[in-house]
């Protein structure tokens, strides 16, 4: 097969056009992606941009999450990132997102509880509620984004 003939999707994963509905990965990320690109828009709202972008804050959302600025764009970033796996990619590189996502908080919770975030303004310890959202989305992620849920029900996996 000739490369040059190849569509963008075989190459790239990027989908040209839908077929079908969206898939129940391609939906987790719709959903997860815009609720962190609200929370870090909302965060900003809180801490402002202020010149001390990766310093230890007292700054909250909602009483139970530590905020500093550069953890707001940590969380846009992330949440773009979803959205673009939601609205661009096939279903096996959505699911390919939400594995790497996943993986990235559930290191964001090791690290945290370790300590080792001050510069997201994540304190270490058990009892911080940011871990704990981290523990959460990971979870939460690596059940309705990888496709394990599809594949229980019996549906056809995604494949590249």
């Amino acid at each position: 097969m000739v490369m040059a003939f190849v569509s963008a999707e075989d190459k790239f994963g990027i989908m040209e056009r839908r077929r079908g509905g969206r898939t129940l990965e391609q939906t987790y990320s719709m959903i997860a992606g815009s609720i962190y690109v609200v929370g870090g828009i909302i965060g900003f709202f809180i801490t402002g941009f202020s010149a001390n972008f990766t310093e230890m804050t007292n700054h909250e959302l909602f009483g139970i999450f530590m905020l500093n600025p550069f953890h707001n764009l940590v969380h846009i970033l992330l949440g773009g990132f979803w959205l673009i796996a939601a609205f661009a990619l096939t279903p096996a590189g959505t699911e390919g997102v939400n594995v790497a996502i996943a993986g990235t908080y559930a290191l964001a919770t090791v690290l945290g509880i370790l300590g080792y975030f001050s510069l997201l303004s994540i304190p270490g310890g058990l009892a911080v509620g940011d871990n704990w959202l981290h523990l959460v989305t990971a979870v939460a992620t690596l059940i309705f984004g990888c496709g394990l849920l599809s594949a229980m029900g019996g549906r056809q996996h995604a494949t590249a």
